[in-house]
Parts: C-alpha cells; structure tokens; sequence
C-alpha cells in the first residue's frame, strides 16, 4: 500500500547512503576539480535514486491509478445493476397488486364452490357403502357416523359418538390411534392396509382404514373410512398357505438335483486341496531339517513374505489347516447330498457327547473368544454314549454354538452348553442357550427350512439348522428350540442313549474326528 511517510524516510534514507559512499570515494580518489566532484556526485545520485524513486513512488502511484480506475467502473457497473433491480421489483409490485386482485375473485369463487361441496360430501356420507366416521381433529373425538358404521361396529350411532376410540378397542397406543394423531399433525392421508377390532360381540374384524384432513363449514375434521375386509384376508391366506406349500415341495423335489451337481462341482478341487496338502506336507518334513540348518548356520532369512524364524511357527498348522478345512467342505458336501436321498448311511461308532461338545468348542475357541466374555458349559459327567457319526455330531454341535454366538449384541452377553441324561426317555440333552435377542414368532415355523435365513446379507445360506435337523433325525432323535423375544433362544438336542458297557476317551473322540 502506498504511505508517503514511508516513501519520505526512504528518499531520506537513500540519499543519506548515497551521499555518503559519494563523500567516501571522493576522499579516496585523488584531487579533482570542484566542477567535476559536483558531477559525479549529481550523476552518483541519479542513478541510484532512480530506482528507488520508480519502485517506491511512481510504481505504487500507476497501481493506485490503476484500482481507480477499476473502482470507478465497478461502482458505474452496481449504479447500474441497482436502476435494472429498482425496475424489476417495480414491475413484480404492479404483477403482484394485479395477482392478489386475481386471488380476491377466486376466493370468492372458491367459497362458493366449497359450499357446495360441502353439500355433496353429507350425501356421498349417507350414501357411501363403507363406514364412515367424522373424527374432531383436537381431542380424536367421534362428529358423526353414517349407517354402515353403525351395521360395521354393531352398535348405534349416539353409543358410537360417545365410546370414541376406546369404545372400539382402539384408545391411546392403538396403531390407529397413533394414524390419526399423524393425520392431525402433518396434515396428509394415512393408510392402515389391515387393523384388527373387535365389535360389541368381541368378534374380531380386519378393517382397512383410510384417514384424511378436510374442512367442513371452516371447521377441520378427520374423515376417516373404513372396510370389512375379514373374508378377503383370510382367503389371501389361505392362497399365501398353498402357494407356499407347493413352493417348498417344489423345492424339495429339485433339491437332490441341485446338490448333486453342487457336489459333483466342489468334491473334484476339494480332493485335489486334500492330495496335494497332503504332498505339501511330506514334503515340508523333509525341507525342514535342511532350511532349520541354513537358519543355524547363516541367521534368519526371508521366506515369502515373511522370515524363516516366524514361518517354521506357523506352516505346519497352516498345513494342517488347509487339510481340516478341506475335509469339512467334503463333509459338508456329503451332508447336503443328504438331502437327495430318504436316509444318510452312517458310520456307527460309541460317542461321548461331552468329549464332542469340548471339541467343539475348542474348534471355535477363537471365534468364542471374539465374540463374547461369558461363555460357560455346564456338562454333566459320566452320560451314557451315543450311536452315530462323531464328526456329524459335532458338526452339529458346531453350528449351534456358532449361531448362538452370531445372536448375541455385544460380548456381555453369554452363551450356555449343557448336558444331561433324560432317564424317562432314555435320552441324551445337549442344551445351547443364548442372550440374544431372541427369534420373531413370525419365523419360527421356518427357521429349520432349508435356504431359510435371517442372515443373508451376512452370507447366511440357510442350510445350517436344516442339515443340523437332518443329522440329528438320521441318528434317531430330534432338535428342538425354544425362544423369546428379547430373552434370547435355546436350541436342544435329542439324541437317544446307547446301551453301554466300557469307556469312551476323549482321545477317542479326537481320534474320530481326524479320522473323519
């Protein structure tokens, strides 16, 4: 920005400098003739002076002229933009005068039409073949009802007007009467597709209810309709029903198909994971020694991405892990091949339940771990084994603890196994109880279905519990559950007890399940 003090000690400044390296270099140099000191002095001076002058003074000067310019047009531009803006809102004045006339007249027209309207709308509510009741849109109470309300509600219309709402079973908390306290507040129609009431005879009635705001003689009401529809939602249902049933025979019939080819597709590369696991794993025996040698000898080395140090830590369980996870998908494929014929054949074989549900929960223990901080197992010692396929069996027990997991909110909540010992049925329990928020009552006719899932976006298949079932009937017994909402949900084996007489070892088990 352009200061004249500034521009003055700087001019001061400068000739003060300048001045002086001039008396300087003329007492170094030798005499000369006054005349030619004066020269060289005003010459000196000139020079250096230029300069400054031109970037400290005329520079500053040329811009300040500059944004005058600028200024001046910007200020002719808003002087003129200002006049444009007077004008318009001049013309939108004389439009709006003109348009409020406009208004006036149709009001006057408007009034008119809605006086008759009004006398329409009281014969269409006469007339009207639905039930019809005009509600106060302040305090929700009954204006008025026509005759196919009082037919609808079996009562008359005065005890109608006076019961209200709660007269119909429909008081505060209602889904209707919060319908109406939306219509009321947001001014817009509201549907109810199916309302359960009961009349004077405490019959139940599904209605559909359609509510909206109008105006009658400057006094707003809810005219609120409604309809029997009892016998078409229960022929729907009944519709809903048979067409289901035939969906899930449907189903049923084209399922053999479908896991025949699904397995046919997955066993091939599953066997080829196995053969060549297997191969991997012999030779890492081998290789062992000698990189464990090179590793002495010369320190650590990289392998992969990783260093030797850390690799002969965890390789052999990797080994091991793709070979465990490549026979559960086999198993798995042969348990869904399940479902193509009427029975599974199965390796019989004495088991102790306890063993498999340790094993179990040993199998997921990493699982259990992330998911909760209070898992508990309750076994009972000492039950008598059972008959069956250990490695199905503890798939079995796998999958309900892992659903168990899966249904709980947060990691306070637990999960509970136990087992016992029915001596009125002969019968093993394994009990798996949670503190999830429990199974809808609207799901639990088809929680065991196959391809049924609450889980799909999760990547939930809905064969879990459909083949957990399938084992368990195939070994005799049954599974079943029991939930609430909010109380979480308990899923029980049935298996029956064999005749026994020795011991089953934990090791056993073990044994079983590498084994397959």
């Amino acid at each position: 920005m352009f200061s004249p003090l500034r521009l003055v000690l700087t001019l001061a400044l400068s000739v003060f400098i300048i001045e002086t390296f001039v008396m300087i270099l003329l007492y170094i140099l030798p005499d000369m003739p006054p005349p030619l000191e004066f020269l060289l002095d005003s010459t000196i001076l000139t020079l250096f002076l230029c300069p400054i002058l031109y970037l400290w003074l005329f520079k500053p000067l040329l811009h300040l002229v500059s944004e005058y310019r600028e200024n001046a047009l910007l200020l002719q531009g808003c002087k003129i933009n200002l006049e444009e803006k007077v004008r318009e809102r001049t013309v939108e004045l004389d439009l709006a005068v003109e348009m409020l006339q406009k208004e006036n007249e149709a009001r006057r027209v408007i009034e008119s039409a809605l006086r008759e309207s009004e006398t329409r709308f009281r014969q269409i509510f006469e007339q009207s073949e639905d039930a019809i009741i005009l509600i106060s849109s302040g305090d929700h109470s009954f204006l008025d009802v026509n005759i196919p309300a009082e037919r609808l509600f079996n009562r008359k219309r005065d005890e109608l007007i006076s019961s209200g709402l709660e007269g119909l079973g429909l008081g505060p908390g209602s889904e209707l009467a919060d319908a109406i306290r939306l219509i009321s507040t947001d001014k817009r129609i509201n549907n109810i597709d199916q309302l359960e009431c009961r009349d004077e005879d405490n019959d139940t009635r599904i209605l559909s209810f359609r509510g909206k705001m109008i105006t009658l003689q400057g006094t707003e009401a809810i005219l609120a309709t409604f309809r029997d529809i009892t016998r078409r939602v229960r022929m729907e249902e009944d519709s809903r029903n048979l067409q289901s049933r035939l969906i899930h025979a449907n189903r049923m019939t084209s399922l053999g198909l479908l896991v025949s080819s699904v397995a046919h597709e997955i066993n091939n590369p599953t066997n080829y994971i196995l053969a060549n696991a297997g191969i991997i794993k012999k030779a890492w025996i081998d290789m062992e020694p000698l990189l464990e040698e090179r590793y002495r000898r010369g320190g650590d080395f990289a392998v992969g991405q990783t260093t030797w140090k850390d690799a002969r830590t965890f390789l052999p369980d990797a080994f091991d892990g793709i070979q465990d996870g490549a026979r559960r998908i086999r198993e798995t494929v042969d348990n869904l091949k399940g479902y193509s014929r009427d029975s599974q054949s199965l390796r019989e074989t004495r088991a102790d339940i306890n063993s498999v549900v340790r094993l179990s929960a040993s199998i997921l223990g990493h699982h259990i771990s992330r998911m909760t901080a209070n898992f508990r197992m309750e076994l009972t010692e000492n039950l008598p084994p059972v008959n069956g396929n250990i490695r199905q069996l503890e798939q079995v027990v796998t999958n309900l603890i892992q659903n168990a997991l899966q249904a709980l909110p947060d990691k306070s909540c637990g999960v509970l196994v136990t087992s016992e010992f029915n001596r009125t049925g002969n019968e093993i329990i394994v009990r798996v109880a949670d503190e999830g928020c429990g199974i809808d009552t609207t799901l639990t006719d088809h929680i065991m279905e196959p391809f049924f899932t609450t889980r799909l976006e999760q990547g939930g298949t809905g064969l879990g519990l459909s083949i957990c079932a399938t084992i368990v009937k195939d070994h005799g017994g049954r599974l079943e559950f029991s939930s609430e909402a909010g109380n979480g949900t308990t899923f029980s084996m049935h298996l029956p007890a064999a005749k026994y007489s020795g011991s089953i070892t934990p090791d056993a088990v073990e044994a079983a399940h590498d084994n397959g």
